[in-house]
């Protein structure tokens, strides 16, 4: 019982940063069909999928919306989940099939034996900050109080990791003030009661519509990347599929994954229609919002394969920070599919 209350409190606090959380593509997506034959070889299944609000849910908002077809013989159901103390529950129950987490949580599960598998990352960071007004550089920071969330858990560990290479130190330099989450954060910044705060998306579009002379100071993906050497950030958020349904209907989940990426390829040409549907479904992500912030979530799909150095570049900074963050130890090579 309390391997299972540490995963939920774990996944409540992660998701605070993707409840508040790209390449661009122009091509229009293809549609997926699935040939007779296939659909034939396969069993009648009910799949169960779920996102936290956020960057999660709007990855796959065109599947929530337009619920495409993958044969007579699959009954899908499509949820946008705002409580992460909920959909921690219905994870570790094996309730849902198909689910965006946290790539750290999708770590802890495995670790404590939960049946999913990593099966590509999605989100790649949300994370910004923000000022009154312009900086040079990382040493302007020097003696700043700094409003951030996520007292040792991921976003303040990338924060601090950032900070650090750059030749800050975070307990000494800087004066880190931890808010509730970004609903507190963001209007703290808004009313003046913040001059430098750490915000991620979607709750940074609208701080920057309501905050005129809001300045983003720096894009921690973007500085993620420099310290690794590396053309991509850090994957925050990745889908995980339960291992019974991998086994038993890879056909289906071939088909579930084309339709996933092309999801995510149809959502950067058509921010408006994107936003529509987030208001059409209740998902919390005002149509501005999703239009304003879209790409500064940075959504885009890698395979675990072509993830795989950066989830563990992510995962071996948050281990080394804070080991209870990724279940006390770094996965092994059963945690990732690759194919």
């Amino acid at each position: 019982m309390k391997k299972v209350i540490s995963i939920i409190l774990i996944f409540s606090l992660a998701l605070v940063v993707l409840a508040g959380c790209t390449s661009k593509v122009d091509n229009e997506p293809e549609t997926v069909e699935a040939s007779e034959e296939v659909v034939e070889a396969l069993e009648n299944i009910s799949v169960k999928v779920a996102a936290p609000a956020g960057a999660p849910t709007l990855s796959m908002i065109r599947m929530f919306k337009e619920e495409p077809s993958f044969g007579e013989h699959v009954e899908i159901s499509y949820e946008s989940v705002q409580s992460p103390d909920l959909l921690a529950s219905r994870i570790i129950s094996g309730e849902v099939d198909i689910a965006v987490v946290p790539t750290n949580l999708a770590a802890s599960l495995y670790n404590r034996g939960v049946d999913y598998k990593l099966v590509g990352s999605s989100v790649w960071g949300v994370l910004y900050i923000v000022g009154n007004e312009e900086v040079n550089g990382w040493e302007d920071l020097r003696g700043k109080e700094i409003h951030t969330l996520g007292r040792g858990l991921t976003p303040d560990i990338v924060l601090r990791y950032i900070l650090s290479n750059h030749g800050i130190d975070p307990d000494e330099d800087v004066t880190l003030t931890y808010m509730g989450g970004a609903t507190e954060l963001a209007p703290a910044f808004i009313a003046g009661k913040s001059d430098i705060a750490v915000i991620p998306e979607p709750a940074l579009s609208n701080v920057m519509m309501k905050k005129e002379n809001a300045v983003i100071l720096f894009d921690l993906q973007e500085e993620w990347s420099k310290l690794n050497d590396s053309n991509s950030s850090y994957p925050q958020a990745s889908l995980i599929i339960k291992n019974e349904l991998i086994e038993n209907n890879p056909e289906f989940v071939e088909m579930f994954l084309q339709e996933y990426k092309e999801s995510i390829n149809w959502l950067h040409g058509n921010a408006e229609k994107a936003g529509e549907y987030s208001e059409e479904l209740e998902t919390g992500l005002a149509k501005g919002a999703v239009i304003n912030g879209l790409q500064r979530s940075n959504i885009q799909y890698q395979s675990a394969k072509d993830a795989r150095e950066a989830i563990e570049a992510y995962l071996k900074v948050l281990f080394e920070y804070a080991p209870e963050t990724v279940g006390g130890k770094l996965p092994d090579e059963g945690f990732y599919l690759e194919k």
